[in-house]
C-alpha cells in the first residue's frame, strides 16, 4: 500500500485524476498485505477493507506476509483483531487470481476451509503450510502454477496432503525436496510445462522408488534447478534414475547441477539417456566434473539438436579412477570441433574455465571450424579463473572486433572482470573508468 502504488500516485496528481482512479476498479485489483505493517493502526486496516472495496468485481491479486506470533504477543495485539483481518482478506478469495503467502496464517487456512477460487491461476507458498487439507480453495481446474518454497523437506508430506489437481498444472516450482521425491511428483502431474526445483543435498544414495513406472510428460519443455550452490547439486547416479523413470519427448531446455563423479565414473554416462529419450533438447547446461573423458563425447553427441550449451567448469581437477579419466575444457572444445558434434550450435558459454590448455592457436582453430558449418556459432562466452594479462594475451581486442564482423559475438572474461570487448561505457551512475580518472 505504498504511496507509489499507481492508485494512489494517481489520487495525488489533482482532483480529476483522483476521480478517475477511485473509478477505476482494474487499478485496485493487485495488493500486499504485510500483517506487522496495517494490523498495529486501525487506519491501515480500514485502507485494506476499502482497497478491496475499491477493486470491485475484479479477479485480484493478493500477496501476504504473515510475522511470527511472538510479534503480535509482545505488541499486545488482540487476537480477535487479527482473525478479524484475515477473515475479511478471505472473503474476496472468490476473486482471487494470484495468491502469495509468506508464510500463510493458520488463520486464513482456517477461514479458506470450504472456499473455493474459481478464477485462480497461480499460487504461491513459502514456508511452514498450515492444515494442509483445509485448503480447498485451491481445488480448482483454473490453477496452472504452483510455487512452494519450503523450509525443509519434511513439509512434502504436508504438499502431498493439498488438495490440488496435480494433473492440471502446468508449471510447478519446489525447493528443499529431496530429489527422489521429485520422481514422485512428476509422477502426479501430467500436464507440466515447466518445472523449478531446488534439490536438498543429494549423494545418490536415495535412488527412485522401486517398480515405480515410467512417468509421461508429453508437454514438459523446461527442467531446471534454480540454485548454484554446491550443496544442491544431484548426484548423478540420481539423475540417470530420474532420466530413466520419466519419458520427456518435448523438452528444449535442461539444467540440473551434477555433482562430482571421481568415485563414481561409471554413472557419468547419465545424460547419454536423456539425449536419446528427449532429441529435441536445444539448451544444455553441463557441469564437466560430473562427466568423464569418455562420457563427455557420447554426452554431446546424443544431443544432435543442441543450439546453446552452458558448461561450468567448476571443482575439476585431474584424477584417474578405474580406466576413467576427468574431462577439460580442452576435450571440450576438441570434441566440438568435429562436424559431427552438436551441428546446430550456435551459443556456447563456459563459467569459470580454469581447465583449457593455454593454447592460443587451439581455441582459434575451433572458433575456425565451428564458424565454417551450415549452422555456425553466434556467440562464445568464456569467464575465465586466470589473471587479466593471460587472457588478454589469448585474444586480442582486434582479433575479438574482427570476429564480430563475421557475425560472431565473443566475450572474454577474467577474474572480477567485466567483459573484454563488452564493457559498459561510463555513465551517471556507474563514474569513469579507473583509467581515466
Amino acid at each position: 500500500m505504498s504511496t507509489k502504488e499507481a492508485p494512489l500516485l494517481l489520487c495525488r496528481i489533482c482532483s480529476a485524476w483522483r476521480t478517475i482512479a477511485l473509478s477505476t476498479p482494474r487499478l485496485w485489483a493487485s495488493l500486499h498485505v504485510p500483517f506487522d505493517f496495517v494490523l498495529p493502526k486501525e487506519s491501515r486496516i480500514s485502507a485494506v477493507a476499502q482497497w478491496l472495496q475499491r477493486s470491485a468485481a475484479c479477479p485480484i491479486s493478493i500477496s501476504v506476509r504473515d510475522g511470527p506470533s511472538w510479534d503480535w504477543e509482545s505488541g499486545g495485539l488482540p487476537t480477535t483483531a487479527r482473525k478479524d483481518f484475515t477473515k475479511s482478506i478471505c472473503t474476496v478469495a472468490n476473486r482471487w487470481r494470484h495468491a502469495k503467502f509468506d508464510p500463510m496464517p493458520i488463520e486464513m487456512a482456517h477461514e479458506l476451509r470450504g472456499i473455493k477460487s474459481s478464477l485462480l491461476e497461480s499460487v504461491e507458498f513459502s514456508g511452514n503450510i498450515p492444515t494442509p487439507t483445509d485448503l480447498q480453495f485451491l481445488q480448482v481446474p483454473s490453477l496452472r502454477a504452483v510455487t512452494l518454497r519450503l523450509d525443509d523437506s519434511k513439509t512434502l508430506n504436508a504438499v502431498l496432503m493439498m488438495p490440488l489437481m496435480w494433473n492440471q498444472l502446468q508449471h510447478l516450482t519446489i525447493t528443499e525436496i529431496s530429489f527422489s521425491h521429485v520422481t514422485t511428483l512428476l509422477g502426479l502431474c501430467s500436464q507440466l510445462i515447466s518445472i523449478y526445483v531446488t534439490p536438498i543435498f543429494d549423494n545418490g544414495s536415495d535412488p527412485a522408488p522401486s517398480g515405480h513406472a515410467e512417468s509421461n510428460l508429453p508437454f514438459l519443455v523446461s527442467f531446471v534447478s534454480l540454485s548454484e550452490f554446491s550443496s544442491h547439486f544431484v548426484a548423478p547416479r540420481s539423475l540417470s534414475d530420474l532420466i530413466s523413470h520419466v519419458s520427456m519427448p518435448q523438452l528444449r531446455h535442461f539444467r540440473i547441477p551434477a555433482s562430482d563423479c571421481q568415485y563414481g565414473p561409471q554413472d557419468s554416462f547419465f545424460l547419454v539417456s536423456l539425449g536419446k529419450k528427449s532429441p529435441l533438447v536445444e539448451d544444455l547446461t553441463i557441469y564437466l566434473s560430473s562427466l568423464t573423458a569418455q562420457s563427455l563425447p557420447a554426452t554431446l553427441r546424443a544431443f544432435s539438436s543442441l543450439a546453446r550449451l552452458v558448461v561450468f567448469d567448476v571443482n575439476t581437477w585431474a584424477w584417474d579412477n578405474d580406466g576413467f579419466q576427468s574431462c577439460t575444457v580442452t576435450l571440450l572444445l576438441t570434441v566440438l570441433s568435429d562436424s559431427a558434434t552438436c551441428p546446430m550450435l550456435q551459443e556456447l558459454v563456459i563459467h569459470d574455465c580454469d581447465s583449457l590448455d593455454y593454447s592460443k592457436s587451439m581455441l582459434d582453430e575451433f572458433i575456425r571450424q565451428r564458424m565454417e558449418r551450415a549452422h555456425p556459432l553466434r556467440r562464445l562466452e568464456i569467464s575465465f579463473q586466470w589473471p587479466e594479462s593471460l587472457v588478454l594475451d589469448l585474444m586480442s581486442e582486434t582479433e575479438i572486433r574482427s570476429y564480430r564482423l563475421q557475425g560472431l559475438d565473443i566475450s572474454l572474461r577474467w577474474q572480477n572482470a567485466t567483459p573484454w570487448g563488452a564493457a559498459n561505457p561510463p555513465d551517471p551512475w556507474t563514474g569513469l573508468w579507473l583509467e581515466d580518472i
